[in-house]
């Protein structure tokens, strides 16, 4: 496994526009536990946006942590944030945060080593937003559920949420939505990482 750099964040994503590529989403989909199966092989765009998050978190756990991290390696509680297993984590002695988020044409997912992510996006451009997406990536850095959305203090570049400050920074690459990172500790470097619908599956 190769090394991580403390507070590394990083965000895949994709635009969800285009053929999707339906042999190789089943293959994954099947991959998953039954129940959660269950979600993922409709043909709504839901099922799509949510399947390609899980994609994304998977190609980007993988290359973060230099090896093949499978749907069998996450933990996917029914409303709760998604997280690595537990024996995975124990046996590769590495603790990584990621946070997923869809709306409109894109999936992404932000992963955090060496301190915890939130990351949300919503397809529009009412000035409203930018409010609402920041206090939801605070909640999901929190691993909070929306009840938690009112608790959610905003400050310039931050916000307060469960006696903490969350460090806020608005990522590119998401032309006609808003989107927001938020993490526990400051990352003064994030690397973006665009990766094509066609290529999202692949092996």
């Amino acid at each position: 496994m190769q090394a991580i750099e403390s507070q590394t964040l990083i965000l895949y994503h994709t635009d969800l526009r285009g053929e999707w590529p339906e042999q190789a989403a089943r293959a994954l989909a099947a991959r998953f536990a039954y129940a959660r199966r269950l979600t993922l092989e409709g043909t709504s765009d839901a099922a799509h946006a949510s399947l390609a998050g899980l994609a994304l978190a998977l190609r980007a756990l993988s290359d973060l942590l230099g090896e093949a991290v499978t749907p069998g390696d996450l933990e996917l509680p029914q409303g709760g944030k998604p997280r690595l297993d537990a024996n995975f984590t124990a046996r590769t002695g590495t603790a990584v945060d990621f946070s997923i988020a869809h709306s409109g044409p894109y999936a992404g997912c932000a992963l955090a080593s060496g301190a915890r992510v939130g990351f949300d996006l919503e397809y529009g451009t009412d000035r409203r937003l930018a409010d609402w997406v920041a206090r939801e990536a605070a909640v999901k850095a929190a691993g909070l559920g929306i009840r938690a959305l009112p608790g959610v203090g905003l400050e310039p570049g931050a916000a307060r949420l469960a006696g903490e400050r969350w460090h806020a920074r608005t990522p590119p690459g998401f032309e006609g939505a808003v989107a927001c990172l938020m993490t526990s500790r400051p990352c003064a470097q994030l690397d973006v990482r665009s990766i094509a619908l066609a290529d999202l599956f692949a092996p």
